[in-house]
């Protein structure tokens, strides 16, 4: 009985030691990632496609609505060289959530965008968006980047 519970006590404190263990690097992981939000927004007012790609995994994909999917970094540039293109065109955007999953190697975010460009006459679209990043090395990438407008379809 005595070797029983002197293997018990010491593995059941390691059980509810570890159930208590935050998730390695959360915290320094999700200011990684908004940092990179910051740097991407600063390629984006550049209108510099090859820079704004570069965010992305090499096998990342753009989600763009009214566009078929843009996946690989030569393709995300050409997606993001038409939207940069477009005349007047801004975009901001702005994390609401970010999650990193306990494995340390995925995360999300949700946010909401504003985008303006000109056609005939002037667009200002607000929407939503979601990314899910990747760990690269020490890095994070854009792994998938999905947005719809909350205007009327």
């Amino acid at each position: 009985m005595m070797r029983a519970l002197a293997f018990l006590v010491p593995m059941t404190v390691g059980v509810v030691m570890a159930a208590d263990m935050p998730a390695a690097n959360s915290d320094a992981d999700k200011q990684q990632i908004l940092n990179n939000d910051e740097a991407w927004l600063k390629a984006v007012a550049t209108k510099d496609p090859q820079a704004i790609a570069a965010f992305y995994a090499e096998d990342g994909s753009i989600l763009a609505p009214g566009m078929p999917i843009a996946k690989g970094r030569g393709a995300v540039e050409a997606a993001w060289k038409g939207l940069v293109g477009m005349k007047d065109f801004s975009l901001t955007f702005s994390p609401t959530l970010v999650e990193v999953a306990e494995s340390g190697d995925l995360a999300y975010e949700i946010g909401t965008y504003e985008l303006r460009y000109a056609t005939e006459k002037p667009v200002d679209e607000k929407g939503k968006y979601v990314v899910v990043w990747k760990k690269a090395g020490d890095d994070w990438k854009v792994m998938a980047d999905i947005f719809n407008s909350d205007g009327a379809m």
